[in-house]
């Protein structure tokens, strides 16, 4: 699992964190959103090996925002019992 944080502009509320958790909860791969006011900061877990960095973007962009900047991936390993 890899986590990726990135800034994206024109999130002024709630509602544009609700419209593009949304969007991302619908892909295959995603397995944690939080967004983040006042500076549209957006922290998401997922698998890069059923979505990449490029679609969960574009998914982004799709509705209307800006991705500013991607700041961190960090490698998360899965323990299983």
């Amino acid at each position: 699992m890899k986590r990726l944080t990135m800034y994206v502009l024109g999130i002024s509320c709630l509602k544009c964190i609700h419209l593009i958790e949304e969007e991302l909860i619908n892909l295959s791969g995603i397995f944690s959103f939080k967004g983040l006011l006042p500076k549209g900061k957006i922290v998401i877990e997922f698998n890069p090996s059923l979505v990449s960095v490029t679609k969960i973007i574009d998914q982004i962009e799709n509705k209307g925002f800006a991705v500013l900047k991607t700041i961190q991936k960090e490698d998360r390993e899965l323990l299983f019992d």
